[in-house]
């Protein structure tokens, strides 16, 4: 069980933490973290401009809440920075559930957009000696395939693929199937 939550951990170290924005049903912004002040460079500076993607969202969510006050909005919208790489920007309600309340505050989560890292497969097959169907079921562990789905897609049987999983995981030194993902990502 330890194995697997240092696994976790070190996947969760790699996450970047969202910024987090708070403001009054007025669009004042109260409050920002260190990792919002990252993805929106001058926010700081600009506390009383606000992006208008950001002012959009609020506006929408606040129009949309008048009509049904349990209203829970999953939209969200983009915004492209020059300086910045992009982030997706949702927000919502904090405050009082309570139907005769009114919601105290929004909270908007601002989380960047990173592309996917590309895999050098070669270098690692290099690197680390593994055979060329071993990489393929490298791959599709990574695309989040099951045994029986990597046994199906490569027209091999389930143990043939845990074979190749115990290989992977002796050759790359890792305890679990879930080692090999966090080692290749």
């Amino acid at each position: 069980m330890k194995i697997i939550m240092d696994e976790l951990t070190e996947i969760i170290k790699r996450r970047s933490s969202p910024g987090i924005l708070i403001f009054d049903t007025n669009n004042i912004l109260l409050y920002s973290n260190e990792e919002a002040l990252e993805i929106i460079p001058g926010l700081q500076q600009a506390i009383h401009n606000i992006p208008k993607e950001i002012d959009s969202l609020l506006n929408h969510l606040k129009s949309k809440s008048k009509k049904d006050s349990c209203y829970v909005d999953l939209n969200y919208t983009v915004i492209k920075n020059e300086t910045a790489a992009p982030c997706a920007v949702r927000a919502f309600f904090i405050g009082s559930h309570e139907k005769n309340y009114k919601h105290s505050h929004i909270m908007v989560l601002l989380e960047k957009i990173v592309k996917k890292r590309l895999l050098n497969f070669d270098k690692i097959k290099n690197e680390f000696s593994l055979s060329n169907r071993e990489i393929e079921v490298a791959k599709l562990i990574c695309d989040g395939l099951s045994n029986k789905e990597i046994g199906e897609k490569l027209f091999i049987c389930e143990y043939t693929v845990k074979d190749h999983i115990k290989n992977i995981m002796r050759k790359l030194n890792v305890p679990s199937r879930n080692g090999i993902i966090a080692f290749l990502m």
